[in-house]
């Protein structure tokens, strides 16, 4: 599965989770939106199944198309087909490269200039009582309590080693206001925030062209900081929510946007945060958990329905590229092919004409995937000619022009010149061994057919 179809069916999962955020928001705590998130970004980065059964997958499956043709090309129309290289696939993978450079390098300077903001910061005074607070509230990463006049509102930062950042024209003396705030930054710490804003910075560099993945990262971040509201609130209790809401107004900076890669009181808008502490009830009401549950299992469910293609061993079976190791023609693609034959061997050739009808079949299947056409793979190249493997053995054996019948003895022995192949494929770079072990596991299905 390439990066693309990983987008697609990820922005169908953060779609479902923006809506149940529009509707639902007052009713589901922050942490489960947050845990809806990590799913959504678990299915755009992480090309793996769910690992678990889902029916309505199973039935999506179902109804996924088998590849009913393939064409049994001659060695020489298999040259040709093979040799030309893709200049519109290539196209698009080096402007994406170029975008996912340029999006990496303006955060990474935006975070460069902030570092060298932050690192200006002085250690807190020891007299202070604020070291003695956070050792009641010491985890097992040691937190760094550090006073900066380069920032106008407090805000955390560091995986390994958090640091919370307080701006130098705190009021020390209000020792309430500073228990709330350093609550809220504490919990940034508890719920690994700063590891959670990295990893949705990496989603926004390798799919910067798809704005549902800029929107997730977004709406995420203002979730993590409603998700620490909420834990100051269950710390402190409901009685202060009024001082802790008038400490919001207060402390709320001007900003440009949300830093990725840092968590901060002025990264929330005002009236959504100040609105989320107003309805926060004090206990979760039977309405409340029922729609937290239908929530989650919706999410779960659109996970596993959504075809996540090439890493799903069960789509694998109806997927005619093998989870992308094998390509297919387009019509246009086939269309230059069939017209360069003719140009070489004539409009009366019999390879030509069976060609014609293959380009007219692929026309008819108009992208449904049940007629489909192969490139050649693996290619070699010698001092006279380029030689490329046919998938269609591997794909639909019973499609091969061979001399003797297709048995399970011919089939192990294809199995055997095949599995020559594809070590050379591997030492050749065109293969991990993981792929080379799909494609024969793939031709031993096969044979079990067979025998």
């Amino acid at each position: 599965m390439n990066l693309l179809q990983m987008s697609l069916s990820a922005s169908v999962l953060i779609l479902i989770v923006i809506a149940c955020r529009k509707f639902f928001s007052a009713r589901i705590s922050r942490t489960t939106f947050s845990l809806l998130w990590l799913l959504a970004w678990w299915k755009l980065m992480i090309p793996v199944p769910a690992g678990f059964p889902v029916p309505a997958a199973h039935q999506l499956r179902e109804k996924m198309p088998d590849i009913t043709a393939a064409l049994p090309l001659s060695a020489e129309t298999w040259q040709t087909a093979g040799a030309g290289p893709d200049f519109g696939w290539n196209l698009l993978k080096i402007l994406w490269l170029c975008g996912a450079v340029s999006v990496s390098l303006y955060i990474a300077y935006l975070h460069a200039a902030s570092m060298k903001k932050y690192r200006t910061a002085i250690p807190l005074k020891e007299s202070s009582w604020i070291p003695m607070w956070l050792e009641q509230k010491r985890s097992f990463r040691r937190i760094t309590v550090r006073v900066s006049d380069e920032i106008a509102s407090p805000l955390t930062y560091g995986i390994f080693f958090p640091v919370i950042l307080l701006p130098k024209q705190s009021d020390w003396a209000d020792k309430e206001s500073m228990k709330l705030i350093l609550e809220h930054e504490a919990a940034h710490i508890r719920h690994l925030d700063a590891l959670k804003k990295l990893c949705l910075t990496i989603s926004c560099v390798c799919h910067w062209f798809n704005p549902l993945v800029w929107l997730m990262a977004a709406l995420a971040c203002r979730d993590m900081e409603l998700a620490c509201d909420e834990a100051v609130v269950r710390a402190v209790g409901r009685e202060n929510r009024k001082l802790y809401a008038d400490l919001l107004v207060e402390l709320e900076a001007k900003r440009a946007g949300i830093n990725l890669l840092t968590s901060g009181f002025g990264q929330s808008l005002m009236k959504e945060r100040i609105s989320h502490l107003i309805h926060m009830k004090e206990k979760k009401s039977f309405t409340g958990i029922m729609l937290t549950i239908a929530a989650t299992i919706s999410c779960v469910a659109v996970y596993g329905a959504v075809p996540s293609g090439a890493f799903s061993m069960k789509s694998l079976k109806n997927d005619p590229t093998l989870g992308g190791i094998f390509e297919l023609y387009s019509v246009e693609e086939y269309q230059r092919i069939v017209d360069t034959v003719k140009e070489d061997r004539g409009e009366g050739d019999l390879d030509a004409l069976a060609m014609e009808r293959d380009l007219e079949r692929l026309k008819a299947d108009n992208g449904k995937g049940e007629f489909v056409i192969y490139k050649g793979a693996f290619m070699v190249s010698t001092e006279t000619t380029v030689v490329a493997f046919n998938p269609t053995i591997v794909m639909r054996p019973e499609l091969v022009s061979r001399n003797t019948p297709l048995t399970a003895k011919t089939y192990q022995n294809d199995i055997k010149d095949v599995t020559e192949i594809l070590e050379d494929a591997v030492a050749d770079g065109f293969l991990t061994e993981t792929q080379k072990k799909r494609v024969l596991d793939k031709m031993e299905e096969n044979l079990a057919g067979l025998e």
